[in-house]
């Protein structure tokens, strides 16, 4: 089966994120943030697209802690990843197959609209 290869967009002018087609001039317009669908679903089955914030639940020695990691594509390593560093800014991620495959992430947000902190 194919993936869908789909797009929403961060309108920096009406500060809000839509959903449609991509249109010749969305790549190259300052006022928008083209982020594509990244094939995988979160815990809930919601579509999961570059700039979304994951979170899944550790439990550590001060209790149990929601982590926040955004997702971006690695050209690197030619695939989603998940910053997973301490100040997101992506000097340590892993893969996102691999985080879905081995924890119940959900979206909790994205990088332009807060994150709902549980």
């Amino acid at each position: 089966m194919a993936r869908k290869i789909k797009f929403r967009f961060w309108d920096k002018t009406l500060n809000k994120m839509v959903y449609r087609h991509l249109e010749k001039y969305d790549t190259e317009h300052p006022e928008i943030e083209v982020m594509q669908f990244t094939g995988f679903y979160d815990k809930n089955y919601n579509e999961i697209y570059e700039g979304d914030i994951l979170s899944d639940w550790t439990d550590t020695d001060e209790g149990m802690k929601q982590s926040h990691q955004q997702v971006f594509w690695c050209q690197k390593f030619g695939e989603w990843r998940l910053d997973s560093s301490f100040n997101q800014d992506k000097t340590f991620s892993d893969s996102l197959w691999q985080m879905l495959h081995d924890y119940e992430c959900e979206i909790t947000g994205n990088i332009y609209e807060k994150a709902v902190l549980s």
